[in-house]
């Protein structure tokens, strides 16, 4: 029921970022900033992109939040017996460990992208003999956001492979049309666990599947139908 605040805010994070990126594409950095029909020379620091900066970072935390709500949720599905599904999600019980080795996986995944979430835009020392004494560090921002995704993507990708073995495990479940269209990309490269058995070639090919975005186009037009 929290998910449209949680993933609400990461749309405003996205949209936020967008605006700072087309403002600062739009703007002049230039120091001096020469005024050729005033014929003045400015001393600017327009190139002190902290507003950028700020925006990534805020964005890095939207997409912390929405991760860490990805792995509470395959935790919760792969690790409980309260929603009706076999221990583990496995369907021979027992001994079978299922998918719970992948909560390790999904541990660590987050762990990584809490690192990442930390701020490095207040990480700097002052240079150029004092007179440079503040920067942005606006690159690393942008870059470890990137290097979020992609852990996150990995995370998807693993909730996607637990939520289609509890779908096959639900007998006379029915599907809407958006999500028979999920289970149906997901079984394509990801056969359903029928007995223990690594799963980490799964993980990887349906990772890269979301990477490449193809089949997302034909799940957004079942929703707009």
């Amino acid at each position: 029921r929290c998910m449209p605040s949680i993933h609400g805010a990461l749309i405003q994070a996205i949209d936020h970022a967008r605006l700072t990126v087309e403002i600062e594409l739009n703007a002049s950095a230039d120091n001096p900033l020469v005024l050729a029909n005033d014929s003045l020379v400015l001393s600017t620091g327009n190139f002190h992109t902290a507003s950028l900066s700020l925006a990534f970072e805020t964005l890095g935390l939207a997409i912390a939040q929405c991760a860490a709500a990805s792995a509470a949720r395959f935790i919760q599905l792969t690790g409980s017996t309260r929603h009706g599904l076999p221990k583990y999600l496995s369907p021979i019980g027992g001994a079978s460990a299922g998918f719970v080795p992948l909560q390790k996986t999904v541990t660590a995944i987050l762990a990584a992208i809490r690192h990442k979430a930390n701020p490095v835009m207040l990480d700097f020392l002052p240079v150029s003999e004092g007179v440079e004494d503040h920067a942005t560090q606006t690159p690393l921002a942008v870059a470890k956001c990137v290097e979020m995704i992609v852990l996150w993507r990995r995370l998807i990708a693993l909730e996607l492979m637990a939520a289609a073995q509890a779908v096959d495990l639900r007998e006379g479940l029915t599907l809407a049309p958006a999500t028979s269209a999920i289970h149906a990309a997901v079984r394509a490269h990801v056969p359903t666990l029928k007995e223990d058995r690594p799963l980490g070639s799964h993980a990887d090919a349906l990772h890269a599947v979301l990477a490449d975005g193809y089949w997302l186009p034909a799940v957004h037009q079942i929703l707009l139908d």
